[in-house]
């Protein structure tokens, strides 16, 4: 999305655009105690191997000029917000610097966050108050309703300012502020992550238990989406199934077709409800429900001499695993160990000695 603003005072041909927006989630506010640097925000097409950061345009326009930025609320009216921003050419909180004739498109390469404790907005308000920052002349009244203050979130707000025939910068272009960023340490506003499952296979016929590991999310704002072109189903879990905030416990959803005869590979991934924020996906395949019995089948074939029925609790024991791992398990004594009835000649015709 591009915005930009108009000059006021007759100079409505001159334009401010938002060439490249910050990236909205990943970045981490920092407190002023932790002694380290905030970092630089990232614009949103930035790579590891390819780094940018939040871009304007000025167009129209061939002379000197400043530029302010600042942070603001996410939600109008947009009010000055409580954090401050740090790195170069940064002061009590604000960005200011200069540009020429030469400099039509400028970048804030070293744009950091630095946040304030709830008990320190008051006091941060109180100082853009007396310093005039207030770009979109928000009462007072308003400015001072502390609770309002989302902490998690902010958008930059920039401000251009045009040299008049004196030398002074007096010709203001109108405010202009970027998409939201959001505190990735918040698990109400961070980026979702799936780190690790311990399965990403099951029944076609849903049920199967899995465990999720993950960022930070909220146990009252999470969900898992199962989906495909023209499917969608959510795991079932509960909020005691959520662990400090950071593992998922929930069973899968059943596909829409029972009936398959092979595996079908559908995608999960994490979901926030309150602003449809989605992790990237992984693949999860379905399984035919005819599983069991052909779990019983393969095992029979490794000890055909053995009565059918003994294999019954090794076959719901393997029927939870993936096809792939049947040749791997079926290498190893973990298969009599579950059906500790099978006769000692089925060990011997496979080469074994008895435990």
């Amino acid at each position: 999305m591009t915005f930009s603003g108009n000059s006021s005072g007759g100079h409505s041909c001159i334009h401010v655009q938002i060439f490249e927006q910050p990236k909205q989630r990943g970045m981490r506010f920092r407190y002023k105690c932790e002694g380290r640097s905030a970092g630089s925000i990232p614009g949103e097409r930035s790579s590891d191997n390819n780094r940018s950061y939040t871009t304007i345009q000025i167009l129209n326009y061939c002379g000197k000029g400043k530029v302010r930025v600042s942070l603001v609320t996410k939600n109008e009216p947009f009010r000055p917000h409580p954090h401050d921003l740090v790195g170069k050419d940064c002061k009590e909180g604000l960005y200011e610097a200069e540009f020429g004739p030469e400099r039509k498109v400028i970048a804030f390469q070293n744009l950091g966050i630095q946040c304030v404790r709830r008990r320190e907005v008051k006091d941060s308000i109180v100082q853009r108050i007396t310093r005039g920052i207030n770009p979109f002349n928000v009462p007072r009244e308003q400015l001072l309703q502390t609770e309002e203050y989302d902490l998690n979130v902010v958008r930059l707000c920039l401000q251009v300012f045009l040299q008049d025939d004196s030398g002074h910068y007096t010709r203001a272009l109108n405010p202009i502020v970027t998409n939201p960023i959001y505190d990735n340490r918040a698990p109400n506003t961070a980026e979702l992550r799936i780190c690790r499952v311990n399965r990403n296979s099951g029944c076609v016929k849903g049920g199967d238990e899995i465990f999720l590991l993950c960022d930070k999310v909220q146990k009252d704002d999470i969900e898992v989406r199962f989906f495909s072109p023209g499917w969608e189903a959510k795991g079932s879990f509960s909020q005691a199934d959520v662990h400090r905030q950071v593992a998922i416990v929930f069973k899968s959803p059943p596909y829409y077709d029972t009936s398959i005869t092979g595996p079908v590979t559908v995608h999960m991934q994490l979901r926030r409800p309150t602003d449809q924020e989605v992790s990237e996906p992984m693949e999860f395949r379905y399984l035919p429900d005819d599983k069991g019995e052909e779990a019983i089948s393969f095992l029979y074939s490794f000890s055909p001499c053995c009565n059918k029925g003994l294999f019954m609790l090794t076959a719901l024991f393997i029927r939870n695993i993936p096809y792939e791992c049947w040749f791997p398990l079926a290498d190893t004594n973990i298969i009599y160990v579950c059906c500790l009835q099978i006769p000692m000649v089925a060990r011997r015709k496979r080469g074994e000695e008895s435990t």
